[in-house]
């Protein structure tokens, strides 16, 4: 690949990066501060969890994607993609069994999973560690 190219590349990947930060970065936002919490203790509930383990999963998810989108964006790794896609799947296997409507959802909550998984796994392809 010349240099053009090779630098074209290096930029379409940190769009993706930046991209797949903001979906973390988002989404624990969101879950701390704007979605009621009400709401969120309730899929829960239907995911098992109650009380103290349901405010743990609530807050400590909520963390670990904010964690997320600031290592996508301050030390990306191979390991980061790893363990990203990782949390995706096993998210994605709790909600298709506590709440399998969701894949049907209009708005696509798991579907989206799909293509946040193809940015991962072109990440974790074309970027062997740091920047």
């Amino acid at each position: 690949m010349n240099g053009k190219a090779e630098q074209s590349v290096r930029a379409d990947l940190r769009v993706l990066r930046w991209a797949l930060a903001g979906v973390w970065i988002a989404t624990g936002v969101v879950v701390l501060g704007v979605y009621p919490r009400a709401d969120s203790l309730a899929m829960l509930a239907r995911a098992g969890l109650d009380g103290g383990p349901a405010l743990l999963a609530l807050y400590g998810g909520a963390l670990l994607d904010l964690a997320l989108g600031g290592l996508t964006l301050w030390r990306p790794h191979r390991w980061l993609w790893r363990f990203q896609a990782a949390v995706i799947l096993v998210y994605s296997a709790i909600i298709t069994v506590a709440l399998p409507e969701f894949w049907i959802h209009p708005f696509g909550p798991l579907l989206k999973n799909l293509p946040i998984l193809a940015i991962i796994w072109l990440l974790h392809k074309h970027e062997s560690g740091g920047r």
